[in-house]
């Protein structure tokens, strides 16, 4: 009940605004994309977009609901392989070479975690300096006293440590800044090149005993993962912080945005405090090695690629990601991505009913 009070205010409000003369300011593109929310855009034509693994079921999910909602507009999902698609969704270093872009935009967030192949562990415990140590050589050995630290009721077995060899541009960006915050000292990563391969799903499943890989959380939870929590204060132990739906959701309300041209860019700003979820007094500790999941429209310009990018960024196919293992946008972010995509679409109108008749 009180949703629908908040969707009538909004729809009145728009409807005032829609009734201003040309001299009035431009509507606010919160406003426009409230009414867009009111009832689906469709365009008659088939899209095609590449998804990456981990959002299979996502993107089966919105292929469904695009289907009731759009009859003559569905989108064909091709191979994650195919170089020649309408829409690419991924990390956005993994988008060239698929797709030269006339616009992009963030459609889901995603985090780095660092992910490990030690038998019988499905979760290890490491400070932000220990993860320092292990990329630069200074702990070389899973046995390692100094990782008994926060690992001692459960000891860590003598194997010795296998560093990455590649990783995704976005995750290692992401997971260097967070963590060199948190330790006070650089984590260097220059010695894990960056991945070509469009799937980076392999990334999250380290072979070899003894490894430590830099994934996807995206990745990592479509496959069950092994991972590390990041302890935040070294100075006490339950101060660790996992990437989970609530670390990640309170790190998703530091982020900003940054629009140039037909491109839009997420970073996050860890002087902004973050917000509590709903519901709850206290933000939980945020996760803050987060980047977008990009969607890139590609080739050449046309209202129905826009219109297709347009339904993915409605607040009820957002209201799916989760089942992706991703994080769906923060409501300013969502809007701003909105305003490069709906560039040359129809602007929304009120539809009639009995109560905004007169």
């Amino acid at each position: 009940m009180v949703n629908a009070r908040i969707l009538k205010s909004a729809a009145a409000a728009l409807l005032v605004s829609l009734s201003l003369t040309a001299c009035d300011p431009p509507i606010p593109a919160s406003i426009l994309a409230v009414q867009a929310e009111l009832e689906v855009q469709c365009e008659d034509g088939d899209v095609s977009a590449v998804f990456p693994e981990s959002m299979t079921d996502l993107s089966s999910n919105w292929s469904d609901s695009l289907l009731f909602a759009c009859e003559t507009m569905p989108v064909t999902i091709l191979d994650n392989t195919a170089i020649d698609s309408d829409i690419v969704i991924a990390e956005s270093s993994l988008i060239a070479g698929r797709c030269t872009p006339f616009a992009t935009v963030p459609v889901a967030i995603d985090a780095a975690v660092l992910v490990v192949n030690i038998p019988d562990f499905f979760e290890i415990f490491l400070s932000a300096q220990q993860i320092i140590d292990i990329f630069n050589g200074t702990i070389k050995n899973w046995s390692d006293p100094a990782l008994a630290e926060f690992n001692g009721e459960f000891p860590l077995p003598d194997l010795p440590i296998i560093l990455p060899t590649e990783a995704t541009t976005s995750a290692k960006a992401a997971l260097s800044d967070w963590i060199s915050r948190l330790a006070g000292g650089e984590l260097d990563l220059s010695a894990v090149a960056d991945t070509t391969e469009f799937n980076e799903i392999f990334l999250a499943s380290p072979a070899e005993p003894g490894s430590i890989s830099i994934a996807s959380y995206g990745a990592a939870m479509y496959l069950g993962s092994s991972l590390v929590a990041v302890v935040a204060d070294p100075n006490d132990p339950l101060s660790y912080v996992r990437a989970e739906y609530t670390s990640l959701l309170s790190a998703t309300t530091q982020l900003t945005s940054a629009i140039e041209g037909t491109t839009m860019k997420v970073s996050l700003d860890p002087t902004i405090e973050p917000q509590a979820e709903a519901g709850l007094d206290d933000a939980v500790i945020p996760y803050q090695a987060v980047y977008a999941m990009n969607m890139a429209l590609c080739g050449e310009d046309s209202t129905l690629k826009r219109t297709m990018a347009r339904y993915f960024l409605r607040k009820d196919s957002q209201g799916v990601i989760l089942s992706a293992t991703l994080m769906p946008l923060p409501e300013t972010l969502r809007v701003d991505a909105i305003s490069i995509v709906v560039v040359g679409l129809p602007i929304p109108t009120p539809t009639a009913t009995e109560e905004n008749q007169g």
